[in-house]
């Protein structure tokens, strides 16, 4: 992920080539010149505001501190640029009193959406859901998988993904835990050795080499990363071959989807007998 230090790095670095802040000005502008002298000084007040508190490099530094100055740039997008973007367009198409108004204004908003490069409306984006959750396919069978695997014995499994399958999975069944933390996986997504590497994250570290890159060759350190971060259940990609690699750190194939294989933690002798 990008390190950003100015508020005008992070425009510079997350708009892309899009005319989002274009916009965003063009229905300022908008706004100010339709709306009544109260609307004004309230369309002021939100300005100021916006200034005061988003946009400067006091409240990014401070975004960073709290969470992470990565999330800054989501902040800025939801608020308020898509609000009044939202607002100016309903109003400037709503407003057109004929129909072919109507469609000169909003084909123009359509080409100002579309002035950049990037755009949400491609071909891969244009098609019918897998299933009723619109999401991927092999990631619900692998949810499917721990769950009757599982059989309500553990009420929240702590499970270890891969980074594609980690967010698709936590969106199907809430229930299941993040053996391996966001932040470890924006910061230390690589094959890269622990010299950076925080002392609070090195087993998350341990745990992405062989999850997401399919690394066989830290096995006693994977052992106590696994340990550490109480981790029930892995899931990774099948063609990295983990089967006996996993099974000699206890934990063995439940079932694989084709794309993934579930591992499970298996039982020592206490455990069976609880």
């Amino acid at each position: 992920m990008y390190v950003v230090e100015s508020v005008e790095q992070v425009f510079e670095t997350y708009m892309g080539p899009t005319v989002f802040l274009t916009l965003f000005l063009v229905c300022l502008i908008y706004c100010f010149c339709k709306v009544d002298e109260k609307g004004r000084k309230r369309l002021l007040f939100v300005v100021l505001l916006s200034v005061l508190f988003v946009f400067n490099n006091v409240s990014l530094r401070l975004v960073g501190k709290v969470t992470s100055d990565l999330t800054f740039y989501r902040f800025i997008w939801a608020v308020p640029i898509l609000l009044l973007i939202a607002w100016a367009g309903t109003k400037s198409v709503m407003e057109r009193r004929k129909f072919w108004e109507k469609a000169a204004v909003l084909v123009l908003l359509i080409a100002l959406f579309q002035g950049g490069t990037s755009t949400f409306l491609t071909e891969g984006s244009l098609r019918m859901p897998e299933n009723i959750y619109n999401l991927p396919g092999d990631v619900v069978q692998v949810c499917d998988i721990i769950e009757r695997h599982n059989d309500g014995e553990i009420e929240n499994p702590v499970v270890a993904f891969d980074i594609e399958c980690q967010v698709a999975a936590r969106l199907y069944d809430p229930s299941l835990v993040w053996g391996i933390r966001r932040k470890a996986y924006l910061d230390y997504n690589h094959t890269d050795g622990y010299k950076n590497v925080k002392n609070g994250y090195k087993a998350e570290k341990t745990i992405i080499h062989a999850v997401n890159f399919g690394r066989k060759d830290e096995e006693e350190r994977l052992s106590k990363a696994l340990a550490k971060r109480k981790i029930d259940y892995i899931v990774t990609f099948s063609s990295f071959e983990m089967d006996g690699y996993f099974a000699q750190l206890g934990y063995g194939l439940v079932e694989s989807t084709g794309a993934r294989s579930v591992y499970a933690r298996e039982k020592n002798d206490l455990e069976v007998n609880q």
